[in-house]
């Protein structure tokens, strides 16, 4: 699958931002499910210095589309155009990952140990 990024030249500035790399599932299911929105609309926010980049599947088929922000090992899923927004301005500038589309599979809510 074709690596895509958007021309640094319209994104928005990068001030204090980490250098990070976005993968976007492009497999059959999140393509179905509007990941092509989805990377595009990232392509659109994300600031320089963050890659973002179409995938092959990342194995996640059904709560797709899927995300992953590295080096960061986080895991979105059903992700919408509309969430860019709020994974650039949150994580990628925040430094804090949306947990609202947190994939409970790689980010549970509680293990054992936190059981009182």
């Amino acid at each position: 699958m074709s690596q895509s990024s958007h021309p640094s030249s319209n994104r928005p500035s990068s001030e204090n931002v980490q250098r990070r790399c976005i993968l976007v599932c492009q497999n059959r299911s999140c393509v179905g499910g509007g990941s092509e929105a989805v990377l595009a609309a990232l392509q659109t926010t994300a600031p320089e210095g963050v890659l973002i980049s179409a995938s092959a599947c990342l194995g996640q088929c059904a709560a797709g589309p899927t995300v992953q922000v590295n080096p960061d090992n986080v895991w979105y899923c059903r992700v919408k155009p509309e969430d860019a927004t709020d994974i650039t301005e949150q994580h990628l500038r925040g430094d804090r990952p949306v947990e609202r589309l947190l994939h409970p599979r790689f980010h549970p809510r509680f293990d054992a140990t936190n059981y009182s």
